[in-house]
């Protein structure tokens, strides 16, 4: 009986070196496929770790780059509308302008009415503004509700929240998507100060022909702000056998005669503060254009609701021109559009403020994202000639090791005799 040299241990040791290297000829033809060098957690243990790592860090920043997607269409959507509301109160005030001029005809000033009543109402769909997604950009967070609505008496209700929508855009930093309606268009700043003038024809109002302007009206303490009325009259001042003429004024608080007449200094204004009190509130009060016999009632008010203001302009459009009731509270809508006009440009700054904020957060992910695809490359992408070269030498050894088992298998004892 013929037997071969090779041992049944020899055969499995040949087996296992062939089965070894066709496999590690395979694993590389795989990197070179997929131009991975480490597909599984077998391939590299520690530097799969770090994979992972990379990997979540970078999917992360990809869902924060969406929220700043998000957050720069609702911002855009936003700053767009609040520069419609600059336009709108810019025409708003022409035409008020346009409706002082004493020499219009009563036509004239009735489609000046009708202009304003169009100019209002595009203001309120520039408040009524919606998002992309059909969310109210101007309701705080109550993004399904309309924010303003007009009521049956003509006034303008606003029906939000007096809270801003944020977006997470990084781990910890979070920016603002919205702006409350109360904020832009019913918190507008009194451009008077800490009250409003409130304007009547005849007896205890303005005299015919008057051009009283209030400059400023300020307190001290606002929470001791009460009603107010001050009259002006014209008075013969004897001195040195001279008598000349003084404007003096007498100060109403809360209805309390608290100032029977005194001098009115155009530079200083008026000036009050309670005697009797001594931490009362200090009351300051300047106007311009007093004609002797004029009176005018104040009113507390920190802040001005600009529908309203715009509403008082369509309420005085078709008032006779010798009104000077009319004209005074015309002057105080101009002075309001200014005062709104301001406003919104800040509101509107903050808005290009969050934008430049968002940008730049953007442009840090970008490079962050870019760091980390570099680092992940580094330990995940394959090296095409490295991997080249160790192919053709795991092919030239699984070849070679193919020949000698090919040769050692057929060996027997007939090749020593």
């Amino acid at each position: 009986m013929i037997n071969r040299v090779s041992t049944a241990s020899q055969y499995q040791n040949l087996t296992s070196n062939l089965m070894r290297k066709q496999g590690e000829l395979n694993q590389t033809n795989g990197q070179l496929s997929s131009g991975k060098r480490v597909e599984t957690a077998g391939d590299d243990p520690v530097s799969s770790v770090t994979i992972q790592n990379y990997r979540q860090q970078l999917t992360q920043i990809d869902q924060y780059n969406s929220a700043i997607t998000l957050a720069n269409n609702r911002l855009q959507t936003m700053e767009t509308a609040i520069a419609g509301v600059e336009d709108n109160l810019g025409a708003t005030k022409q035409k008020v302008l346009g409706m002082i001029n004493g020499a219009m005809a009563s036509n004239d000033r009735t489609a000046f009415k009708d202009e304003l009543i169009s100019l209002r109402d595009g203001l309120l769909e520039l408040a009524n503004s919606r998002d992309e997604a059909g969310n109210y950009v101007f309701s705080g967070n109550q993004s399904d509700t309309k924010p303003f609505m007009e009521a049956t008496d003509g006034s303008m209700g606003y029906h939000g929240d007096s809270q801003s929508r944020y977006a997470q855009i990084d781990k910890s930093v979070n920016v603002k998507t919205s702006l409350p309606g109360d904020q832009l268009f019913t918190d507008v700043p009194n451009s008077y100060g800490d009250y409003r003038p409130v304007f009547s024809d005849g007896a205890g109002g303005l005299t015919d022909g008057s051009k009283l302007h209030l400059l400023s009206a300020t307190i001290t303490d606002f929470s001791k702000a009460e009603d107010i009325q001050v009259s002006f009259k014209e008075v013969d001042v004897i001195a040195d056998g001279k008598t000349t003429k003084e404007m003096q004024y007498s100060l109403k608080i809360g209805g309390k005669d608290v100032v029977p007449g005194a001098t009115y200094d155009p530079k200083q204004g008026i000036v009050y503060k309670d005697p009797a009190v001594a931490d009362s509130a200090t009351l300051n009060l300047k106007f311009d254009g007093i004609s002797s016999g004029d009176s005018i009632t104040l009113k507390p008010a920190q802040t001005i609701n600009i529908f309203d203001s715009i509403q008082d302009a369509i309420d005085n459009a078709e008032r006779p021109t010798s009104s000077p009731a009319a004209e005074a509270n015309l002057q105080r809508v101009i002075d309001d559009l200014d005062s709104g006009f301001v406003h919104m440009n800040q509101q509107r700054s903050e808005v290009g403020t969050i934008m430049q904020q968002v940008d730049r957060q953007l442009e840090q992910h970008l490079d962050f994202e870019l760091t980390l695809n570099q680092a992940q490359s580094g330990l995940e992408d394959l090296d095409y000639s490295k991997a080249i070269m160790d192919m053709n030498q795991q092919m030239m050894a699984l070849q070679a090791s193919q020949q000698a088992f090919g040769q050692t298998k057929q060996l027997s004892l007939f090749n020593y005799i």
